[in-house]
């Protein structure tokens, strides 16, 4: 049996061209290559000297490490992004996902990297048969990804469109 780690789609605002998440935004996760080898099921059988063994593997939950402390545990894929599901709307306005997502409510700008470390892990259970036999192995298969998560804070400006009256100052890190 072959599993693979499944590739990770994150949005809306991960899919610019910087890559940021925003705080208090909706992410939405989802794994972008559904199929028998990263999210299952796959089926297995193989015969030798008489004995035939059959094996399903089945993907009972995909963890989510935020890289911020929080863990989300999804069933299944989870859901697409789309822009269809952004367009016409303000921020504020950016429906959770239906399936798999999270809302992070700091920045990643004090972490080591500037980045948070996004890991999902699938987790899943093979139940084996054969030769008057049975069991279960559990496996695991995690891939990760740097997400960038930055906040919109407002910038005052002169009401005769002149110079900014204030420039916003970076919050101190804990």
């Amino acid at each position: 049996m072959t599993f693979v780690a499944p590739q990770l789609g994150l949005s809306p605002y991960v899919q610019s061209a910087t890559r940021e998440g925003i705080v208090n935004v909706p992410i939405w996760m989802w794994i972008t290559d559904p199929g028998e080898n990263t999210t299952g099921p796959l089926s297995k059988q193989a015969t030798l000297g008489g004995v035939t063994i059959e094996a399903v593997g089945t993907v009972d939950r995909i963890e989510w490490s935020m890289g911020a402390g929080d863990v989300v545990s999804c069933k299944g894929a989870g859901t697409p992004f789309t822009k269809a599901d952004a367009e016409g709307k303000s921020l504020k306005e950016i429906p959770a996902s239906p399936t798999c997502g999270h809302t992070y409510r700091k920045t990643s700008r004090c972490e080591k990297s500037g980045q948070f470390q996004v890991t999902a892990t699938a987790y899943w259970n093979v139940h084996w048969t054969g030769g008057g036999m049975q069991g279960d192995i559990p496996l695991n298969f995690s891939r990760s990804v740097p997400l960038r998560v930055t906040d919109l804070r407002p910038v005052l400006v002169a009401p005769d469109g002149g110079e900014a009256t204030a420039q916003p100052q970076p919050r101190p890190c804990p």
